[in-house]
């Protein structure tokens, strides 16, 4: 490999290693979320002094006429858990919006640097209910350690005890 080939490489591991080339989203929507109807997703690069000063209706003209900032358009259905591969930006911070008919509470969340490589939202009828998200770090995969401590041991049967004979329910009983 030549210097050139080398330093190419290099480049690439290091712009690699500064965050996911993809946001893995699980969106979790019960059958009551946005009173029933399908809802949009919009998911878009955003400046987060931008995010902070943004009414509901600047965010929602940008599902008929997106700009270069849109990632990605979505139509949620409730009662399903639906999954999106969303291409992350070079920088900058990633705003995740759900128009509902009459949104009561939290309707987006802002993603900053570094960015994580999955998200997990889970929505309530008009709002966010919760939001989970995994970096990409090391080790974070891993489920917790499981506690030392053991269950009980169960009673033991008595000795000679028998279970009662339960009735055939097809009939054809002991002669």
């Amino acid at each position: 490999m030549n210097v050139r080939g080398g330093l190419t490489a290099l480049a690439a591991l290091v712009l690699g290693a500064c965050g996911p080339s993809q946001i893995s989203l699980s969106i979790k929507s019960p059958v009551g979320t946005n009173m029933g109807r399908p809802l949009y997703m919009l998911v878009r690069q955003v400046d987060p002094k931008q995010y902070a000063n943004e009414a509901y209706s600047e965010v929602a003209a940008r599902v008929g006429v997106p700009d270069e900032t849109v990632l990605q358009t979505s139509v949620i259905y409730p009662g399903t858990v639906q999954r999106f591969q969303v291409k992350a930006p070079k920088a900058g911070s990633v705003a995740v919006s759900f128009l509902f008919t009459a949104p009561d509470g939290n309707w987006q969340l802002l993603l900053s640097p570094p960015l994580t490589r999955s998200v997990d939202v889970e929505l309530a009828t008009s709002r966010i209910l919760r939001e989970s998200s995994a970096r990409g770090d090391e080790g974070e995969d891993e489920a917790p350690a499981a506690s030392e401590e053991k269950a009980p041991a169960a009673p033991a049967v008595p000795e000679g005890f028998k279970l009662p004979e339960l009735p055939n329910p097809l009939g054809g009983g002991k002669k």
